[in-house]
């Protein structure tokens, strides 16, 4: 009986322990856009603004519009247009690009 509960457990354990772990592998925002003040490269997993990559802790999304959570709970708001374009928004320092794909 303990070895059909643990084989049961196990069964019932792995596939939620996966869906935890994995996450989106594309976003629209991946890739190289050309943000009015410089060239901003993203991946799933990073953000880099042309200094020094940043490691994306987090990703919330609302509708077309995707939260970036990084260190230090800093954050970036990016939109995604109908035309193709993405809105880059620093609730931080108020600046806001309009940001056109380079990729």
């Amino acid at each position: 009986m303990r070895a059909i509960l643990a084989l049961l457990l196990a069964a019932v354990a792995a596939p939620a322990s996966a869906e935890m772990t994995e996450g989106p592998t594309s976003y629209p925002f991946i890739g190289r856009w050309d943000c009015e003040v410089g060239e901003f490269s993203f991946s799933a997993t990073t953000y880099d603004p042309g200094e020094a990559p940043m490691e994306i802790l987090d990703v919330a999304q609302d509708g077309q519009t995707y939260t970036l959570t990084f260190a230090d709970d800093y954050q970036l708001s990016l939109g995604m247009n109908p035309d193709g374009t993405m809105a880059w928004f620093s609730p931080v320092s108020g600046d806001s690009f309009t940001c056109r794909p380079l990729d």
